[in-house]
């Protein structure tokens, strides 16, 4: 474990360092732009995505001890399924429904197709989906891993949260104006499907114990 609590270190000083070095992608040029709209039209792109504020999936996140996550990452890819083109015209392998399953590892993938599409339309791109992924994952690990210290613990669900958080904001800058995020009914019913869930875990954890 403590090889996790060393990557999340290293991660971390990597996204400083990354931060203060982004590189800009060159409109200068014409060429270059209409040669980097090619790439990233081949390697494909989204114009569906789902809306909601960033800091209401943060908190909601938060109050369902992630399990909401796997909500918004099934709407997301629901979303995004919908309106994905490439240049060859071959849709994404495997649907939404799914895609939350492994939600851990699909949302490598997601941000990666967040981040070409706000290179697309000239909008500010996020850190690459390989870093953001890598967070998702090691943070929920760190987060779940009972037998680390709760100072690691809490940072492991830093990251776990602020990945979703960070593509939710990214997507949010697309259009001009993001439609009204109303407050949904089943957005309240994960949450309790949250509470549900962690106290089965809890409850079968105790029983196991005594």
């Amino acid at each position: 474990m403590e090889k996790l609590i060393k990557i999340l270190i290293g991660f971390a000083l990597l996204y400083g360092t990354y931060a203060l070095f982004l590189k800009r992608w060159d409109y200068t040029s014409k060429e270059k732009e209409k040669e980097l709209r090619q790439e990233l039209k081949k390697a494909g792109l989204s114009s569906c995505y789902f809306f909601i504020l960033p800091n209401r999936l943060l908190l909601f996140n938060v109050l369902s001890a992630g399990v909401f996550y796997f909500y918004w990452i099934y709407k997301q890819w629901q979303a995004v399924l919908s309106g994905y083109k490439n240049l060859k015209g071959t849709s994404l392998k495997f649907g939404p429904f799914v895609r939350a399953v492994f939600g851990l590892f699909s949302f490598y993938q997601l941000m990666a197709i967040v981040n070409r599409t706000c290179v697309y339309m000239h909008k500010p791109q996020a850190l690459s989906h390989l870093f953001w992924g890598s967070m998702l994952w090691i943070g929920a690990g760190v987060a779940l891993s009972f037998n680390l210290p709760i100072w690691a613990r809490i940072l492991g669900a830093f990251f776990f949260f602020s990945s979703s958080y960070i593509a939710q904001k990214q997507i949010n800058l697309l259009p001009k104006q993001i439609p009204p995020s109303k407050l949904r009914w089943i957005e309240i019913l994960v949450i309790f499907c949250g509470w549900i869930w962690w106290g089965g875990v809890i409850f079968l954890f105790l029983k196991l114990r005594s």
